[in-house]
């Protein structure tokens, strides 16, 4: 039962004939996140293929949107539309069948769950004393807070957490009685894999569980498949070991490599768009008429804000626990200061971000007068053009584009994606980041442009995100990977029967080598012969 929509008879159909999973006689379980992206699904495909047969797992899906996107109670509604959805097969339930899905859960949140969910509220309520504190909880010795805290601010839109409020204790609460339910899952039954869309948010408590109980998680996209493991328990987190891994490729490559980073960086300063998906918007695009900066010698900072509900713990604690408290601490420390202060609205944010940030900034800067903010339009090149000296940033892409001229960046965070090469300042102390903010002087870097065009080799070219799609980057200008169109496209446009067996022997290697990251040691692709196309 399709409800008349062809993108999903297509892609079920198309399962239906390509992939045969099959049911195991075992107790042994792959559990893969339930949700409505396309792409995804067509990626999962090929993962779950190769999962079930190397462990002889049945597959179930299971609501990872729970406190998230919808309540983790559910009403009678909602379990009889659960219900038929799942029993006639309607929609994405149908597409989850189709890539081997055999059930569906929904957290049950029983009355043993509540009594124990409670007694560790009340205990941790009392050690609560402010932000640090959330973002530290552990339940189980298991480290979640961070993803409680995102949760908590995506969900209510919230720009922070303040410990008093009432929505904040309540979420506090079913984000613990989330989290006993999976782990009581997981005590219960033969969890072999579990495959995700994210690790940030609740999403994330899962990929907790399975690093703590020695279980394989996969992290599951149409641009990367990634196998978490304790030094690397997030997703896109390679940059980590980015020097290691430089130091080991071919010195042909890696010159071919940087060359062909030079030109796309190069293009990126000329307002083109480039390998960056998550940014359309290109920031150096953008004039205003009027002169944005003061005409005078004074030293000038750029603050470059974040979405304020865009998982600040990405990749984990940052130098403050949200992004709010990060401009609050620039706003109050700078209030004396002889330095001039600007601050810019994130250029790339979705339309109930945007509307949000504008409130958040319009009100901070009538708190913190002595800063400026910037017009929407304000591109790059025009600051640079009147003066930045410097710019303020927790982990922005901005943080390779400026040092391009010369200018510091200097990042409120250990955890960025510039953290191993020399062009930006990563501060360990709120102190440290004190001083710099009040005494720019003390900012001493010295900026090679090569070392911006390694960094560059390495997040947007060494790996390619083209292990599914054959140009994941170009169809995302002509359509929406996560909605159900993608489905038709994928059928009629890109599969063809060789390369889809590719893509499972590529995958299956892939699993069977440990790795972290699915790269072109996997691909039936040349790096160089992408470079060249």
């Amino acid at each position: 039962m399709y409800l008349f929509n062809k993108h999903f008879k297509n892609i079920i159909n198309h399962n239906k004939k390509y992939f045969k999973f099959k049911n195991y006689q075992t107790n042994n379980q792959i559990l893969v996140e339930f949700n409505n992206w396309g792409s995804l699904h067509i990626a999962n495909s090929y993962l779950l293929k190769n999962l079930s047969e190397k462990y002889n797992a049945n597959i179930l899906a299971y609501a990872g949107y729970s406190i998230l996107s919808a309540d983790i109670s559910r009403n009678i509604y909602d379990k009889i539309k659960w219900l038929i959805a799942k029993t006639f097969s309607i929609r994405f339930f149908g597409v989850y069948k189709s890539c081997g899905v055999k059930d569906f859960i929904f957290p049950n949140i029983n009355g043993n769950i509540e009594d124990e969910g409670n007694k560790i509220f009340r205990l941790l309520k009392k050690r609560l004393k402010n932000n640090y504190d959330i973002e530290n909880i552990k339940l189980k010795n298991i480290w979640v807070g961070d993803l409680i805290y995102d949760s908590y601010l995506k969900s209510h839109l919230k720009k922070t957490i303040k410990l008093e409020n009432k929505s904040f204790e309540l979420y506090l609460k079913k984000s613990i009685y989330l989290f006993l339910f999976w782990y009581d899952y997981f005590s219960k039954n033969k969890i072999k894999a579990v495959v995700l869309s994210h690790t940030v948010y609740s999403i994330g408590l899962l990929a907790r569980i399975c690093l703590k109980k020695k279980i394989k998680v996969y992290v599951c996209q149409p641009d990367y498949l990634n196998c978490l493991n304790d030094r690397l328990p997030y997703a896109r987190y390679e940059f980590y070991n980015a020097n290691k891994t430089l130091l080991k490729v071919e010195k042909k490559i890696l010159n071919k490599g940087l060359a062909f980073s030079k030109k796309r960086v190069e293009n990126h300063i000329k307002g083109k768009r480039i390998d960056i998906w998550w940014a359309p918007n290109n920031p150096f695009v953008g004039k205003s008429k009027k002169r944005l900066l003061s005409k005078n010698r004074k030293f000038k900072f750029l603050i470059a804000s974040h979405s304020f509900i865009d998982s600040p713990h990405a990749y984990g604690k940052n130098l403050f626990p949200d992004n709010y408290l990060w401009l609050d601490f620039i706003g109050k420390t700078t209030q004396h200061s002889q330095h001039e202060y600007y601050i810019k609205a994130h250029p790339n944010l979705y339309k109930i971000e945007r509307k949000m940030n504008y409130e958040i900034l319009n009100n901070f800067v009538k708190k913190y007068p002595h800063i400026k903010l910037l017009p929407v339009n304000s591109g790059h090149n025009q600051l640079i053009k009147e003066g930045i000296n410097c710019v303020l940033t927790v982990l922005g892409t901005i943080g390779f584009e400026y040092p391009l001229f010369g200018i510091p960046v200097v990042n409120a965070s250990l955890k960025n994606a510039t953290l191993n090469f020399d062009f930006n300042l990563h501060v360990n102390s709120v102190a440290k980041y004190k001083s710099l903010l009040l005494n720019p002087k003390k900012i001493d870097l010295k900026i090679k442009k090569n070392e911006i065009y390694r960094y560059y080799f390495f997040r947007h070219i060494l790996i390619s995100p083209n292990w599914l799609f054959e140009d994941i980057n170009y169809i995302r200008t002509k359509h929406n990977v996560y909605n159900e169109n993608i489905y038709s496209y994928w059928v009629k446009k890109e599969f063809k029967f060789d390369k889809h067996n590719k893509i499972l022997e590529s995958v299956k290697k892939y699993i069977n080598s440990n790795k972290y990251i699915l790269d072109y040691e996997f691909l039936d692709r040349n790096i160089l012969d992408d470079m060249n196309n």
